[in-house]
């Protein structure tokens, strides 16, 4: 479901090295330790909160992670409030239930064409001749930090050998927790 560009980042990138790390470097602040002044946290849960937030939209574009699950609409991540887990929020597009399917005057997600597939929202224009009824269901996953990457360099310093085991480690968890109500979605032919 989700896919590295790794190819892109070293080729386009203007250290020569990674893109991915030149972006890393701008985004320090993001990936430092609340304990100590001038380190790297080694909390898998921030580290890898704070690797998915610089390689994905909107701070990376064209990001080093992206997906190609066409429901797939966002991926947002938070700390547990009770617990060292990481709160995946992953936001899906679903056909419009029942209750509403009979409330006329709405369109709904525009499909794209065989170059740009996915869920879309609408354009302006098309929203100006019609409103549109957007349907989504929120996945929402607890995941221990025992089962995520725990940065090696840190608190030393920040690599992006450690930045991408983390998000390739989070994509990895969550394609596992989310391709099942993929499948049953589009497995079955469900296309709204």
């Amino acid at each position: 479901m989700f896919v590295f560009n790794d190819r892109d980042d070293r080729h386009r990138a203007s250290d020569g090295v990674s893109r991915f790390g030149v972006y890393l470097r701008r985004y320090p602040k993001l990936f430092a330790s609340w304990d100590e002044d001038g380190t790297v946290t080694g909390d898998p849960v921030a580290f890898t909160a704070a690797a998915w937030q610089v390689a994905t939209s909107p701070v990376m574009a064209p990001p080093y992670v992206a997906w190609t699950a066409e429901r797939l609409q966002s991926v947002a991540l938070d700390s547990s409030e009770i617990d060292d887990a990481l709160i995946a929020r992953v936001l899906i597009t679903v056909p419009r239930p029942s209750v509403l399917a009979s409330v006329a005057g709405f369109g709904d997600w525009d499909r794209g064409d065989r170059w740009n597939r996915g869920y879309h929202i609408p354009d302006h224009d098309r929203l100006s001749r019609r409103p549109a009824m957007l349907t989504t269901t929120a996945l929402m996953f607890h995941i221990p930090a025992a089962e995520l990457h725990t940065p090696a360099d840190a608190p030393d310093r920040l690599t992006v050998v450690d930045a991408k085991a983390s998000v390739k480690r989070l994509a990895k968890l969550l394609d596992d927790r989310c391709a099942p109500v993929l499948v049953a979605l589009d497995g079955l032919g469900v296309t709204r």
